[in-house]
């Protein structure tokens, strides 16, 4: 189970954060459908492309498979699970990270900090 299904009541939410839950439910909603009725259909051996009917193995369709595998669906929740551990340390402390220092200000950074920012932009947020 993903930890974290919902964030925790905030009273003003950044755009960025609010888009990160979003996404990661989701994802979750995804991967939850692929995996419930189709398990077989993931592979659990090497991915095998056949090209004219005969199997191919090259480094393109190995970085396919590597690629294919990053996405399934247990590696989509687990991502999620960790990146919701990440917003939860990094939460909103009076305006401040909880964790982040500006080394420049001697004091935290502001909130949402780049960290919290940086898994938004990797979701697709453009804000």
């Amino acid at each position: 189970m993903v930890q974290g299904e919902s964030p925790g009541g905030g009273a003003a939410e950044h755009p960025a954060v609010g888009f990160l839950w979003e996404a990661h439910a989701e994802a979750v909603e995804r991967a939850r459908a692929a995996s419930e009725p189709a398990l077989l259909l993931w592979p659990t051996h090497p991915v095998e492309f056949l090209l004219a009917g005969q199997e191919v193995n090259t480094s393109e369709t190995r970085a396919a498979e590597a690629h294919i595998r990053l996405h399934m669906p247990e590696a989509v929740l687990v991502r999620v699970e960790a990146e919701r551990g990440i917003l939860t340390e990094h939460a909103d402390a009076g305006g401040r990270c909880a964790v982040c220092l500006d080394p420049a200000a001697d004091r935290r950074r502001e909130w949402p900090c780049p960290t919290v920012l940086g898994l938004a932009r990797a979701w697709g947020w453009q804000g």
